[in-house]
């Protein structure tokens, strides 16, 4: 997958949630922002079997840790077509709703730990209605593959932030 398509993709569905009520809400966030990557990126765009899902099913025993992600992309686990639960992932977000400093560094924090564990190859950290991306919470080692990401709405506009530490 191309990252740089990927990133714009992203930042062209973030602009499509124009609704107020989705910027009270981390879950309601989740579920129109999975709905407009889902219309915005192009059939061919992703590999095959890949697919824009919410996680809520991780497990210790079968994934090696036990936090769930937000909204992931992946093809998910075959044992026909992978030799492990860390094939296929692409891309793995967290979202969090106007989030401090403190949960930022959590939520990225999992996300490292997501990375480490199922190689995921990029992580996004996305600061739902606020300005501020939290993208200096990134750790050094990891700067060129988390990408951090603030929406808000502005007098009816949406607008975002993106923040590349790389």
């Amino acid at each position: 997958m191309d990252r740089v398509t990927f990133l714009e993709y992203l930042t062209t569905a973030l602009q499509g949630i124009t609704t107020p009520r989705f910027y009270e809400t981390e879950r309601g966030f989740q579920g129109a922002l999975q709905v407009e990557l889902m219309q915005v990126i192009p059939e061919d765009f992703l590999p095959d079997e890949v697919i824009i899902e919410q996680e809520y099913q991780k497990r210790l025993l079968a994934h090696g840790l036990a936090i769930r992600p937000d909204i992931i992309l992946h093809d998910p686990f075959d044992p026909s077509r992978h030799r492990s639960r860390r094939d296929g992932n692409i891309a793995v977000m967290e979202l969090k709703r106007a989030a401090t400093a403190e949960n930022a560094a959590a939520d990225i924090g999992n996300l490292v730990r997501m990375m480490e564990i199922l190689e995921y190859p990029l992580a996004i950290f996305l600061n739902i209605a606020s300005e501020v991306t939290y993208s200096n919470a990134i750790p050094a080692a990891w700067r060129e593959q988390i990408v951090c990401f603030a929406v808000s709405l502005r007098n009816g506009e949406v607008h975002v932030v993106r923040s590349d530490m790389a």
